[in-house]
Parts: C-alpha cells; structure tokens; sequence
C-alpha cells in the first residue's frame, strides 16, 4: 500500500497534541458512493510491554470472506497516554500497512473525528494514506448520543457539544451495546456509517475489526507462548 510518511513520531505529549490540532484541518470528508471489493481491519495488541503488534485482515466486502492478512511487530518508543493512541500504535500499523496490497476502505479499531481533538487513530493513520479510513469503536470517547439505539441495524447521533455531527452508535444486536462509528478521513459519516452496517455479522463488533482482533490474539498467544 502507498504511505506517505508525513511526519515522525517520536516526540513530547506537548508537541503531539500541538501536531494533532494541525492535522484535524487537513481531513477531508467526502460520499462514498461507489461499491468497495477489498476492505481491511486493523487492530493492535501487545504481546510484550513495549512490542506492538498490528495486524491488517483483507477482507471481500460483499461476502466478508478473509481475502488475507499481514500483519508487524515494533518497539513502542510512547507510553500509552488518552487522546494519543495513534502515537503509540502508528508505527506498528503503517508498517503493516506498508506489506500490504491496495484496499478500498480501512476499518480501524478506535475513533475518527470523534475524539477531543478531532483526530483519532482513524482520522490520523487516515491522512497517511489515499483510502478512506473508518473508526469502529467499542466505547465512546468524545461527544455525545442522542438516544441509545436498542434494536439491530439503528442508528443514533454522536454530536460534539456545540452541536457538529461527529458520527453515529450502531446497534449491531438487538439489546447489546452499541458501536461507536464516525469518520476517519475522505469519507462522511453517513458513508461511514452506511458501509459499517454492511459489515456486521453475527456478532457485536463488524467483522472486519473482529476478525483483526482474532488474529492478533492468536498470533500474540503464539508468540508469549
């Protein structure tokens, strides 16, 4: 996949924060209205303290069979600090990112513009790639829902406080918590949230982020065994 590194990542709390009130300008939200082939689902896990390993599952978006993945482990140089998340796991991601092939949309595990400063972890990875990038969260971080949406397939808004769509809970079974979906970057949040409804299984996470995470607890498991 092409990457284009623009910028390191190694500095203080101060300057990234700094950075990530830059970058939020720099998102782009568009309509999807074409129909995606190839999606991807990123999660990352820890299989050692400071070893991050991030996974990308490929997944054919009609049937949601897994295509194939890749997936890298790094040495964490950021401790885990709320609001950075991507500072800490985005090396690891975009060099997984980087062994693999062009994707139509990536599905992260976190927020996009749902987030205090209107960047997290989809929003940021999603300004170093040319896709559209979606947050597919399990817990809401920033922002705040209208009513909880309760039956499988509803939807409900997640609004900043002065009122901006951030993006939507999607009730993915009926009487289970919902997801949190908003948009990452090149991608509205009501194509976010159209695509992720496409992507729920049988299950409360969509799969392109559940099967990810299946994968990095299997190959974690593998190597602390």
């Amino acid at each position: 996949m092409n990457i284009e590194y623009i910028h390191s990542w190694s500095m203080e709390p101060v300057q990234a924060i700094d950075l990530q009130k830059k970058l939020r300008d720099k998102l782009t939200f568009e309509d999807y209205s074409r129909e995606p082939r190839l999606v991807a689902g990123i999660d990352v896990s820890f299989p050692f303290r400071e070893i991050a390993l991030a996974v990308i599952v490929i997944m054919e978006f009609n049937s949601l069979s897994i295509v194939d993945h890749f997936f890298s482990l790094k040495k964490v140089e950021t401790p885990y600090i709320p609001g950075l998340l991507s500072f800490r796991e985005g090396p690891a991601i975009l060099d997984a990112l980087s062994r693999s092939p062009e994707v139509d949309l990536l599905f992260f595990d976190g927020h996009g513009i749902a987030h205090p400063r209107g960047i997290g972890i989809a929003s940021h990875i999603g300004l170093f790639v040319e896709i559209p990038t979606i947050g597919v969260a399990k817990s809401l971080l920033y922002g705040k829902v209208e009513s909880l949406p309760r039956e499988k397939g509803q939807s409900s808004r997640i609004l900043s406080p002065g009122g901006r769509l951030l993006g939507y809970a999607l009730c993915t079974r009926t009487s289970v918590k919902p997801v949190f979906i908003s948009p990452g970057n090149r991608i509205t949040a009501e194509s976010a949230l159209r695509l992720s409804i496409r992507t729920i299984g049988k299950y409360r996470i969509p799969e392109p982020t559940r099967q990810a995470h299946i994968l990095t607890q299997r190959l974690k498991n593998q190597l602390v065994l």
